[in-house]
Formats: C-alpha cells, structure tokens, sequence
C-alpha cells in the first residue's frame, strides 16, 4: 500500500501539470480563433483553419477528463473518514476503461446512484474489484453492444450492478475466481444479478 500511495502522489502532481499544459493549449486556441474571426474572413484558408482548432478543442476537452480521472485514480489509494463515495469512484473507472471496452466493440457507460452514497472502501479497492467484474464479462459481450455499471441502494447499502451475460457463464470464466476472491477479502456480497443476468457486489457501508 506504501508504493501505492506513493506512485499516486507523484501521478498526482503530474495530472496538476497535464492539466494547467492543456489549459494552455486550449487559452491560445481560442485566442487564434478569436483573431481569425477579427480577419473577417479575408484569410483564404479560414474554413480548414478554423476546422483545425475544432479538433483541437475537441481533443483538449478529452485530455482534461482523461487527467481529471486520471488524478482521481492518483488519490484512489488514500483513506477517507469518509469512505469512497461510489459513483465518483466507478465514473472514474469508467473513463479510464473506455480503451479497454472499446477492444472488445462495447460501449461501455455508468448509470450513477444518488450522490453521497459512499462505501467503507478505499477508492482504489472499489474500482480495482468493478475492474476484475468487467475483465469477466467483456469477452462474453456481443459486439457493438452496450454494458452499464449500475449503483443502486439496497437495504441501505450501495450495490453495484453488471448486467449482460448471465451469471452462469460469468462463474466459467477464468476470470471470476479472482473476482470472487477479492470480493470475500473485501467483505464485498458478489451475487447473480436480477433474474441470472451479469452480477451484483453488495459494498460494506461507510462507518463515518
């Protein structure tokens, strides 16, 4: 847990300074676009420009959720009194699996429970056991296909909800007995899911 929380210091430093980088990349486009609009459209190139910038916006917004998750992940290891508050920690996962997803042609999505539902977990533990989940039902997936992380609140306590393949096929996978033994360390309830499709963690409540 010490490397841990040590490579998340210093990851977490770096999002700081990714971030201020791409502020700056996107403060000067849209000061470039600023002065190609004063230009009035004289310039012949305007339109390929302007397009130009478009893209740049577009990849700017995506590296600045990227790092935002990316240093949520940083900070992921550090206690709270608190607890974890569990859709933070899962929208984070989210982002930063899309890549792995999209290698298996699935979109993948979370559908958030109410705010201020928070486990006694750590951040990190939360998504590393939502990971293992999702490496377990991603190869069973159809193609172009959509799979959703869902949080609930039962009896009190916050649920996760994967839902896609049936549960019987996801205990064949090679991957659920890792899953399965996180879940147990973890004081986590892993079950099948609303009538025998994907699975669901049940997460210790918060005890502040």
């Amino acid at each position: 847990m010490r490397e841990a929380l040590f490579m998340g210091r210093l990851t977490a430093q770096a999002t700081h300074e990714m971030q201020n980088i791409l502020a700056t990349i996107r403060e000067t486009a849209g000061l470039m676009d600023d002065l190609l609009a004063m230009g009035g459209g004289q310039f012949v190139h305007a339109e390929r420009f302007k397009q130009g910038l478009d893209v740049v916006a577009q990849q700017v917004g995506r590296g600045m959720e990227l790092s935002e998750q990316l240093n949520y992940c940083a900070h992921a290891p550090e206690p709270s009194p608190a607890g974890c508050e569990v859709n933070e920690a899962l929208r984070s996962l989210c982002v930063l699996y899309t890549r792995i997803a999209a290698r298996h042609r699935v979109l993948l999505g979370l559908v958030p429970g109410r705010a201020g539902l928070h486990t006694d977990l750590r951040g990190m533990e939360v998504m590393d056991l939502a990971a293992l989940a999702l490496d377990c039902a991603l190869p069973l997936l159809e193609r172009d296909t959509d799979l959703r992380l869902v949080v609930q609140e039962q009896g009190g306590l916050p649920v996760v909800l994967l839902r896609g393949a049936s549960f019987d096929d996801l205990c064949r996978r090679t991957e659920f007995l890792p899953l399965s033994d996180r879940a147990r360390g973890l004081g986590v309830i892993l079950r099948a899911g609303p009538d025998g499709q994907g699975l669901a963690l049940t997460l210790p409540l918060a005890r502040g």
